[in-house]
This record gives structure tokens, sequence and C-alpha cells, in this order.
């Protein structure tokens, strides 16, 4: 069992009566797409992953740049159930067969034109529904995963060097240390945030939809 460390900007919190929320920037595409009992990855950085069924992949943000951050804060474990392969790379309806429901679509799936594929088969990533969360401290703070990657040989410094493309990020495998790292985390949070609830926080707050 393997995985991937993959960077993005720090996460939108929202706030629904108690639960506190980390996510996606409303407006445009959701991607990962927390809001869904299976979470689904179709676009943000996928190009430069080789995810296979099993994988678990860890959706990090950091304190500061790229490369100074010091602490990773981890806002989604997501275990890769199904790797769906569309049947046109540029085009989707709504009555396909892989689009799970409207707000699906809506805020993930019809996005494609906005990373047009040339040659590459596209597919989406669809997440494992309870064993894939939002891991939260029992403050509803995310947590920073550094110490247990420490514990796993990874210093910071080959952390920064690892997640950085240029000045960009890029996906970083982490092999076996995927499953430890997934173990750790599991048993950290006090609060984990599964998609059957955040599919429901969807469906009750309309200004959660992408347009």
């Amino acid at each position: 069992m393997s995985g991937y460390l993959v960077y993005h900007p720090q996460r939108t919190l929202s706030l629904f009566d108690t639960r506190k929320v980390y996510h996606d920037a409303i407006g445009g595409n959701q991607d990962p797409y927390i809001w869904h009992k299976h979470f689904l990855h179709t676009y943000c950085h996928i190009t430069q992953m080789s995810p296979k069924v099993g994988d678990i992949n860890f959706w990090v943000s950091g304190n500061n740049k790229l490369r100074s951050f010091t602490e990773l804060y981890c806002d989604l474990v997501f275990v890769v159930e199904h790797k769906i392969y569309w049947k046109e790379a540029n085009s989707i309806n709504r009555d396909d067969s892989i689009v799970d429901n409207d707000n699906t679509f809506q805020d993930n799936y019809r996005w494609f034109y906005q990373h047009p594929f040339k040659r590459r088969k596209r597919f989406t990533l669809k997440a494992t529904r309870y064993t894939s969360f939002q891991p939260q401290d029992k403050d509803g703070q995310l947590l920073n995963i550094i110490p247990l990657l420490e514990g796993s040989s990874f210093s910071i410094e080959s952390l920064q060097e690892g997640l950085r493309a240029g000045f960009n990020s890029k996906p970083m495998q982490l092999g076996l240390v995927a499953e430890s790292l997934y173990t750790k985390i599991s048993g950290m949070a006090s609060v984990k945030l599964y998609g059957d609830e955040l599919e429901e926080i969807r469906n009750n707050n309309a200004q959660l939809e992408s347009k």
C-alpha cells in the first residue's frame, strides 16, 4: 500500500452550527471534492500522479510558503476505492454513469474545460466511504503531521524539497510510509469528518455551490 502527500493552498474554514469544516474555496472547480459520501479527486495535481486503488493520499497545506513551511496541516485523508476513466477526456454530461448527483456535477465534474487534455485519458478517483476523512483535534483544528513524518525518517528539509517542483508544488510519493501515517493520523484525530456528514451539510447549504 502506497500513497502521496499532496500539497495545496490553505483551506477555507466554515462553521456549520458547531462543526468546523476545512474545504476548497467556493466558486469554480472544487477539488478535491469533500461534499459527497465518496470524496472525489479529478483535477488538482492529478497529472503528476500515478494513483492506484488502495493508495492513501494525504492532502496538506503549510504554515508558510512552500520553501519555508515548518508545519503541514492535513485536511483530508483520501483512500482510493475507485479509479474511473472518463469516456471522453474533455466532455461529460450530467447523465454520465460516473456522475454521482447534481452537486458533484455542478461543483466538480463540469469544470473539465479549465484543465483540457490533448492526449491523456482523464479519470476521477473516488474515496472509500468509511475510512476516508478530514482529521481534526478536539478543538476542531487540523493536525500538524510533521512530527508523525519525522518519526518515519522524513526531515522538514526533505519534505520541503520533495513537495517542490520549481516554484510550484508537486505530489510526493510516500511508499509504505503511507500506511503507518494513516494509522498515526487515525489514532491522533479526535474528530473525523466523513463524507456522509459533509454531503448532508452540502445539501443543506446552497451557498456552497460552485458558480
